[in-house]
């Protein structure tokens, strides 16, 4: 027991004066890394409509539905879309925004999703 506890001295002085390896983290915020994949982003005015994200999106976490569809007086028609994302099931991967040909998608860096209800992770945008 003697020879453990000595063998074990110096590491435990050595480690005495050194700063925490940890961060007290709600307390003291750091930055995320770059290329962090947080949660997704849509533009809406760039959308088209194509339903590729809602196609190759592993966890089935998004939908995209036509709110209206205008036509100007040179016969151009314009449509616009609605996109909802279920963050409950999101798994962060960003196939959604490879895979957008419009880049109307993108990922942030808000990462704190916790909640207490699963309907405010249900995110709308029009």
């Amino acid at each position: 027991m003697s020879l453990r506890l000595g063998a074990m001295l110096p590491e435990v002085l050595k480690h005495l004066f050194k700063k925490p390896a940890t961060v007290q983290y709600p307390f003291k915020k750091i930055g995320v890394p770059k290329g962090f994949r947080g949660r997704p982003v849509m533009d809406p005015n760039l959308c088209i409509g194509c339903q590729m994200c809602v196609r190759d999106c592993p966890s089935e976490a998004l939908e995209i539905r036509k709110e209206s569809e205008t036509t100007d007086e040179t016969g151009k028609i314009s449509k616009k879309f609605s996109m909802t994302f279920y963050l409950d099931r999101c798994s962060h991967c960003a196939q959604c925004e490879e895979i957008c040909p419009k880049k109307a998608i993108h990922m942030d860096e808000q990462f704190e999703d916790a909640a207490f209800d699963r309907g405010s992770l249900k995110i709308t945008y029009k």
